[in-house]
């Protein structure tokens, strides 16, 4: 039964310890973009570096997307990096969901069930051998909740401190083609990087 009440103190320190304080973040900020590059590899490993020398981390880094977790305070700086990055940006889709309500059930549901274990221990002292079994295969039940309960609660806060950004690479070859003349005097004229840039936005829309 050592094993037991070992296990319960642990479960009630991890759940007191994460709860969350007043005052702080409860929004989950999710920002989902396409931007036009010259050199995709380039620009993912100059994001993993950016986000990393900014408190954050890379999910996934390849030469068309990448995934980044940054601190929530970060998230405007992003924007203006995915502008310097980029030579246009096409689609910036930011979202977020306030976690309050969810952080707050998973607290009140480990309460509970801390609650429940603290009444089962104390039946212990007054039960006989086969009482002692049913208490202990209750306690195991309950512990194993309140882990999983916990489990989900370190998510949400993870969510709330570290926002997500999904960044998609697109590539645009800036050299332009030989430049042959046409017949026609209005195609000279024609800017065609910027043509084929306004086309490329317009299918995003």
């Amino acid at each position: 039964m050592a094993l037991v009440r070992s296990a319960l103190l642990l479960a009630i320190l991890a759940a007191v310890f994460i709860q969350p304080a007043a005052g702080q973040n409860y929004l989950y900020q999710i920002l989902e973009a396409t931007v036009l590059v010259a050199d995709p590899d380039r620009s993912a490993d100059e994001l993993e570096l950016w986000a990393e020398n900014n408190g954050g981390y890379a999910l996934l880094t390849s030469s068309d997307r990448v995934v980044l977790r940054l601190p929530f305070e970060q998230m405007p700086r992003l924007r203006s990096k995915l502008e310097e990055l980029s030579d246009y940006v096409l689609d910036l889709s930011p979202q977020s969901q306030d976690l309050r309500e969810a952080i707050l059930e998973t607290v009140a549901k480990i309460n509970s069930r801390q609650e429940v274990l603290r009444q089962t221990l104390a039946l212990l002292d007054q039960a006989d051998a086969k009482g002692t079994l049913a208490i202990e295969k209750e306690v195991l039940t309950l512990i194993e909740e309140i882990e999983q309960h916990t489990a989900t609660l370190q998510t949400l806060n993870l969510n709330r401190t570290f926002s997500r950004a999904e960044i998609s690479l697109r590539y645009l070859e800036q050299t332009l083609p030989e430049n042959i003349p046409s017949s026609f005097d209005w195609i000279n004229g024609v800017d065609f990087y910027t043509f084929i840039r306004r086309g490329l936005a317009g299918e995003e829309r």
